[in-house]
């Protein structure tokens, strides 16, 4: 089920990445797109392109193996964009899945470590610019820790049956939930309501915007600030991130099909082009379209600018020692589908501070990553098999979806929404909707069917019901 922004906030979308239907139309002879130099080479007048990249075929057979007819894909005007196997086993549009898992601002299937405090705001690079105080939540499927202070501007959902131990001060904008015992040596103050599995222990006060739900023959001892009941009943904390094994992407699949399905021959692309970049490395465009590389790697610096719908499926690693730029244009947007690992150690971005939502990197192995930027890491990263880390302090400009996510420093997010807009124009699946993952627009799939949402229990959590006008969309206080 997608969701997207709703009143009393305006609605906005985002462009969907263009694939298939990059390659142009049948006929013309060139097997290209428009991309500023009109002539096929693929790149904007005075792009350098590095060794690997030849120019097209001039005799019509250049158009590479994407599929469909170009229409207005590029300039977002025709049907969404799919991605993976294309027998229909794993096929899925490029906006729904970026929609389904970055629904949370950080979310881990096992544990959440940081050392230092974790703050998460969150703004609307479609409609808004400006950062507001709340919705940018939080998931953990198991355990978090945390020696100082925490933040979150939306919902904090813990389904762990360990403990939750804190120094320091505890604030959350919309719903808290636990499935074990909290102690406090500090405040803590819910925004909504409070879901507790276990006792409440806190030297200070317990200040809850709404109701607070304990199991029964659980205690509270603190001083306690409860605007609506404290109540004793018997409930559920389910699992905030999707991590059982066929619900993750099948990245393989995907990155497995794009070698047969690219567009690299209408640019001239080879594989390898970027394995080992030594130097003063390299600097190219990549139009809009679906492109396939062996590897990303070396010890030089590689900058690639994006000013279209750019999809891009690695096989093997990226693992680049120097700097790896990915500048986004103000239209440009990015997924990559590594096959293998994330290991960059140098620095870099993978888009821009205005629009995080714009660039999407899927990691499909284990091993694992560490985010590093000179002025804070961009994009929103997915890599459920891996271990997360940073360097030091972390301002994270997008989201980040690990199997265990450890910040020693401070962890400080800045969750873009829009990319919660990203399926907007993607087709429901065949057979009718399913719970946060079929195509029902700001509504709610109830019973196969998409209708208004009546209760937060309609919409795909963390997003919640505005019952004013039955839509499912993003906490917003």
């Amino acid at each position: 089920m997608r969701k997207r922004e709703v009143a009393p906030l305006l609605v906005g979308s985002v462009a969907l990445l263009c694939g298939w239907g990059c390659s142009a139309a049948p006929g013309d002879g060139t097997g290209g797109m428009d991309a500023g130099t009109g002539d096929g080479g693929g790149g904007r007048d005075g792009a350098t392109l590095p060794d690997g990249f030849r120019p097209p075929p001039t005799d019509g057979a250049g158009g590479g193996d994407a599929m469909g007819d170009a229409g207005g894909y590029c300039e977002g005007l025709g049907p969404p964009v799919l991605v993976g196997d294309t027998t229909g086993t794993t096929t899925d549009c490029a906006g729904s899945i970026a929609a389904r898992v970055f629904n949370n601002s950080v979310c881990t299937c096992t544990d959440l470590n940081v050392g230092g405090y974790m703050k998460t705001r969150s703004f609307h690079s479609g409609m808004d610019p400006m950062e507001i105080g709340s919705g940018g939540p939080v998931g953990v499927d198991d355990r978090y820790s945390s020696i100082g202070y925490t933040d979150i501007g939306g919902t904090l959902v813990i389904a762990g049956t360990s403990s939750l131990r804190f120094a320091g001060y505890l604030q959350v904008g919309g719903d808290f939930k636990a499935d074990g015992n909290v102690e406090s040596l500090g405040l803590i103050e819910i925004g909504r309501d409070g879901w507790v599995n276990g006792d409440i222990t806190a030297i200070g006060v317990v200040d809850v915007g709404r109701d607070l739900h304990q199991r029964p023959g659980t205690r509270l001892l603190a001083v306690p600030r409860i605007d609506g009941d404290h109540i004793f009943d018997t409930f559920t904390v389910e699992p905030p991130c999707d991590c059982r094994p066929e619900a993750l992407v099948d990245i393989d699949a995907i990155v497995d099909d794009a070698r047969t399905h690219n567009d690299n021959a209408r640019i001239g692309l080879d594989p390898g082009a970027l394995a080992s970049v030594i130097g003063l490395g390299v600097d190219i465009t990549l139009p809009c379209g679906r492109f396939y590389l062996s590897s990303i790697g070396g010890a030089g610096s590689i900058t690639l600018h994006v000013d279209g719908r750019t999809a891009l499926f690695v096989e093997g690693n990226v693992n680049a020692l120097g700097v790896l730029e990915v500048e986004i244009g103000p239209s440009g947007e990015l997924d990559v589908f590594i096959k293998g690992n994330l290991l960059s150690i140098g620095l870099g971005s993978w888009g821009t501070r205005d629009r995080p939502a714009a660039s999407r990197i899927y990691v499909g192995g284990d091993g694992d990553v560490t985010l590093i930027g000179a002025s804070g890491f961009v994009g929103n990263v997915y890599a459920p098999r891996s271990r997360i880390t940073a360097v030091g302090a972390t301002n994270l400009y997008g989201s980040i979806f690990g199997r265990v996510i450890d910040m020693p420093g401070y962890l400080d997010v800045h969750y873009d929404r829009a990319i919660l807009d990203a399926g907007d124009e993607c087709p429901p699946p065949a057979g009718g909707c399913g719970m946060c993952t079929a195509s029902c627009g700001d509504e709610a799939c109830i019973g196969g069917m998409c209708a208004p949402c009546t209760s937060d229990m309609d919409c795909c959590a963390p997003l919640v019901c505005y019952t004013a006008t039955g839509s499912c969309g993003p906490l917003i206080i």
